[in-house]
């Protein structure tokens, strides 16, 4: 099996190093020569191709940035082979869906793997990066049902789990769960950087600020394109931020105790 990667970034280098076998060939393509070369260097790939002859693999993964995913799916959409299945990698579903239902490509399938890195680049690559994760896929319906399964069987292969869930929805719920805490994250080390004049931080402040150092250019697209979604998760999270506020002004017992029982709670429903 030859499996084309676009994108030699993070998520397409860890690919490359998650799916590296006998009897698997890596291929990949990325406009940036030096993404190329480290991706190689690091055996992500086993070759560079143009666009045109990786679109041609027997499975090609897109992973490239918001800001370019539908132009470089109607270049492997004019340029594949007959069997070819191409999945696009992209967290902020709604372009793609627009795309998606304009072609009715049954050779198409959409996905997100949930997993990454605070670090970009196929320098931080992983072959582990998918293990234990969900893999988001969003078929459509007229998506094949072999397209499908080649998708799921790499997927799997990768470590990681494959979720099914409708593309609309997944933007709605990625807001909460994975850009959210970007933007929170970004709030706490700048409110840290102005304010603190002792290093005194410690497991709490590690785990929540973990992405607070991710790629701006990188999020900049993906908060723009899901920027209907992010925006309604930052009023909801501005009014529990202002309810606990408020019990703290009128030093209210209660109403504080209330906000911590109720967040353990819903902690224990979704762990």
């Amino acid at each position: 099996m030859t499996v084309g990667i676009v994108g030699l970034g993070l998520i397409g280098g860890s690919i490359g190093l998650a799916l590296r076998e006998p009897g698997r060939r890596i291929v990949g393509y990325d406009p940036n020569s030096a993404s190329v070369k480290v991706a190689f260097d690091r055996g992500c790939i086993d070759a560079f191709a143009e666009l045109d002859e990786v679109s041609k693999a027997d499975i090609v993964f897109v992973a490239v940035p918001p800001r370019h995913v539908v132009e470089v799916l109607d270049s492997i959409r004019e340029q594949k082979g007959p069997e070819t299945v191409y999945t696009d990698c992209t967290s902020v579903k709604s372009e793609v869906v627009e795309w998606a239902l304009a072609h009715n490509d049954p050779q198409f399938v959409m996905g997100h793997p949930m997993a990454g890195h605070e670090r970009s680049g196929a320098a931080f690559a992983s072959a582990w990066m998918f293990r234990g994760s969900k893999w988001i896929v969003s078929p459509l319906n007229s998506t094949a049902v072999a397209s499908l399964k080649k998708v799921d069987g790499l997927i799997t292969a990768m470590g990681a789990t494959s979720v099914k869930m409708d593309a609309i929805v997944h933007d709605r719920e990625i807001a909460i769960v994975s850009h959210l805490p970007h933007a929170l994250a970004g709030v706490l080390v700048q409110l840290a950087d102005n304010h603190q004049e002792v290093d005194v931080t410690g497991g709490s402040w590690r785990d929540l600020t973990r992405v607070g150092g991710a790629d701006p250019v990188l999020w900049t697209q993906i908060f723009i394109a899901n920027r209907e979604e992010i925006s309604k998760a930052i009023e909801e999270t501005q009014a529990k931020l202002a309810e606990l506020k408020t019990h703290l002004d009128a030093n209210e017992y209660d109403g504080v105790w209330a906000f911590f029982a109720q967040a353990r709670n819903a902690k224990e429903r979704i762990s």
